[in-house]
Parts: C-alpha cells; sequence; structure tokens
C-alpha cells in the first residue's frame, strides 16, 4: 500500500459520494484521483485501466463543464437511456472490449487482458453516462466495482480492492438516490 493508494483512495471515496448527491465538485475531486490511479495502475501492468483513468480525468473535466450551471442538485433532470440507446451501448460496448483485449493480448503482457478491457471499455460507458445524469450509470457501475475489487485483490492493490467494494455500496446508493429524481 502506498501513499498514492492511500490519497487515491480518500479522494475517489469523496468524490463517489458527492456523485450520488449530484455535487458538481465530483467532477475536480473525480479528476484528481483519476490521475494518481493511472500511475498506480501503470506500475500494475493494468494498462487498459491506466488509460481509463486518464480518460476518466477528461470525462470528469467535461462533467464539470456540463454540470458547471448547477448551484443545487435539483436543476438537472436525471434521464433513462431509451431502449434503442441501450442496445447501442452495449452491442458497440461488446464490440469495442474484443477488439481492445485482443490488443492487449497480442501486444501488451497484462494476464486479465479481457477483465481489464471490460472494465475500460464500460467504464468509459458509465463515466460518459454520468456526466450526462443517465440513472443506469449506476447499475454499470455496481458490476463494474465489483469485477474490478476481484482483479485489484488479485494484484496485491488491497486497499484498492476495498475502495471498490465501497462504491459498490455507493454506487447503490447513487442508483436509490438518482432513481428518486428520474
Amino acid at each position: 500500500m502506498s501513499t498514492i493508494e492511500i490519497i487515491g483512495f480518500v479522494i475517489s471515496l469523496l468524490a463517489i459520494y458527492l456523485a450520488t448527491r449530484q455535487h458538481r465538485l465530483t467532477w475536480p475531486l473525480q479528476m484528481i484521483a483519476s490521475l494518481l490511479y493511472v500511475y498506480l495502475f501503470l506500475n500494475a501492468n493494468l494498462y487498459g485501466e491506466s488509460l481509463l483513468q486518464l480518460v476518466y480525468a477528461g470525462i470528469a473535466a467535461y462533467g464539470f463543464y456540463h454540470w458547471r450551471s448547477q448551484t443545487h442538485h435539483d436543476d438537472f433532470k436525471v434521464e433513462r437511456l431509451s431502449g434503442k440507446e441501450w442496445l447501442y451501448i452495449n452491442i458497440i460496448g461488446i464490440a469495442l472490449l474484443l477488439l481492445v483485449a485482443q490488443f492487449q493480448v497480442q501486444f501488451l503482457p497484462t494476464d486479465v487482458p479481457y477483465l481489464d478491457s471490460s472494465i475500460f471499455i464500460f467504464g468509459l460507458i458509465a463515466q460518459w453516462m454520468q456526466a450526462r445524469k443517465k440513472i443506469e450509470n449506476w447499475l454499470y457501475w455496481i458490476v463494474l466495482d465489483i469485477i474490478s475489487a476481484g482483479i485489484y485483490w488479485y494484484k496485491d492493490l488491497h486497499l484498492t480492492a476495498v475502495l471498490y467494494l465501497i462504491l459498490t455500496v455507493l454506487a447503490i446508493t447513487g442508483w436509490l438516490n438518482w432513481r428518486k429524481k428520474a
């Protein structure tokens, strides 16, 4: 357990808690936490997840911009994906997952290419949905957080594994809170 992992743990918890409350300060905190985890995951040979964290930092800037005029958490409407949107997102997600996993198998020294690629692709999708206030983002996070916790435990990132189990609980809370607003 490193200092970076501890700091990332604390900032991530606060950021996701704020997201469950639709507070716009979630985004700068998510950006900081993401940048810390880029470094941490590179050192664990989790290339997809490291890249994902870098992209999360960019999406966090977008989320902050999208939520910028929000002065109170009731100002933005929480929406649902249409059935067509859900289908397209998942078809594209699975296709990209297979492409990214194949790239990892061919070119990167990772021992979890399909799981890493799943988290990378569907994490991007979930983060984008969160920035757009699509309630389904929380369902994706619940599944991704559980898978991530297992990978991080396997990679001896035990504090980060615990973080992702806590994030699972926060994602459930976010789902319930946002459902009230949808």
